[in-house]
């Protein structure tokens, strides 16, 4: 089986239309989107959470809050639901499709992995050094990121997990105003964790960055922004259109178009079906038998 790994850092907003699929080739429309065939998708967050943010705890329900807005979306016309699977110890994000424990994880990457990886290292050619000393790997500028693992063929996500730049950014709860300096202050808002976290598992479930204004995946987040806990009616129309209540999930390109050996049209014919799992860890059986290419791709968001 051959593993794919394509880093890209998307520019920012290509587009201003509502909305944005994401594409196996990014912004390519001749390659498949991105989307998730399963019912249910289990989140879990890393238990150590961010100890930087006040009051102690409330990140997790910013998070928390963040996935509500989306399941509430979801639940209006979508064929989605969405499950925390509680705290959890990992701090590896990725898939490992020898693996069945693979879990969609939010965590907080505290330090910076070039203060502690050596330069030298073959993590960093292998882009291994963000689970290798559990650190922030990625620009110093960068927000948060996306990482999603899918079948390059079909587009079928398999695993999506977010991390955030809590070294280089002050992460917070509050409502308001705007922090006086950049990582300092009690009730005020720095990087607002909902803000971050909304826009971000837009990205999960298989959004791009549009420069359309009041979009929730604007690529720009200005200091203080907490807008973006607002999810916008062009987001809510992807919901609807890509996760049509009661059918299956949506592609980009009809399934016998994919691929002249056919071997994407199975997948594609099964994934039409719509899948009655739990997650998306009941596709592995399948994977070894249809030796699918499996991509990864990191979403990067900076602030603008």
């Amino acid at each position: 089986m051959k593993i794919a790994a394509l880093m890209v850092a998307l520019t920012l907003g290509q587009s201003s239309a509502p909305y944005v699929r994401s594409r196996v080739e990014a912004g390519d429309p001749t390659t498949q989107c991105l989307f998730w065939t399963v019912p249910k998708i289990t989140w879990y967050q890393n238990r150590a959470g961010n100890a930087e943010t006040k009051p102690s705890g409330s990140e997790f329900d910013a998070v928390r809050r963040s996935f509500q807005s989306w399941q509430t979306l979801f639940a209006g016309c979508g064929n989605l639901t969405f499950e925390e699977g509680g705290l959890v110890d990992d701090r590896d994000v990725g898939y490992d499709v020898k693996a069945d424990d693979n879990r969609n994880l939010v965590l907080f990457r505290t330090k910076r992995c070039s203060d502690i990886a050596p330069s030298t290292d073959a993590c960093w050619k292998e882009d291994t050094c963000g689970n290798l000393y559990d650190c922030w790997s990625n620009d110093s500028q960068t927000i948060a990121v996306t990482l999603t693992t899918y079948d390059e063929k079909s587009g079928i996500i398999y695993d999506s997990d977010i991390e955030l730049n809590s070294f280089g950014f002050y992460f917070t709860t509050a409502d308001g105003p705007s922090c006086p300096t950049a990582r300092g202050g009690l009730n005020c808002v720095s990087t607002d964790v909902q803000n971050t976290m909304t826009h971000e598992i837009g990205h999960l479930v298989g959004l791009d960055h549009t420069n359309a204004l009041g979009s929730t995946m604007n690529p720009r987040a200005p200091s203080g922004e907490i807008s973006k806990r607002s999810i916008d009616t062009g987001s809510h129309d992807f919901v609807c259109t890509t996760y049509p209540r009661g059918i299956a999930s949506q592609g980009c390109i009809a399934p016998n178009a994919m691929d002249s050996d056919g071997s994407s049209s199975l997948l594609g014919r099964k994934a039409a079906t719509g899948c009655a799992s739990t997650g998306a860890q009941a596709w592995l059986p399948a994977l070894a038998g249809w030796a699918l290419l499996l991509g990864a791709r990191r979403r990067k968001e900076r602030r603008g």
